[in-house]
């Protein structure tokens, strides 16, 4: 029997890759993201094809979670006062 399986909509990729609508847009255009289907306005993944491209991607490992600019420290990195 098959498992059902959730199609990976461009919104669930640049969730998951921590980009823009946009940038999921411009990567599908250059080739680095897989070619989607269309599926009228639409366009999925395969989650098969989307995760296999991630793992080549990254490796096994997954990419890191999202971080808010925010908790970013800018500037020279300095060293720590003891």
């Amino acid at each position: 029997m098959n498992t059902p399986y959730k199609l990976v909509t461009k919104e669930a990729a640049a969730e998951l890759l921590c980009v823009s609508k946009r940038t999921i847009d411009n990567w599908i255009s250059d080739g680095t993201l897989p070619m989607p289907t269309n599926i009228g306005r639409r366009v999925y993944w395969h989650p098969d094809v989307f995760r296999s491209w991630e793992d080549g991607k990254f490796g096994v490992l997954t990419p890191p979670e999202c971080t808010k600019t925010s908790q970013l420290r800018r500037g020279r990195p300095r060293a720590q006062m003891a």
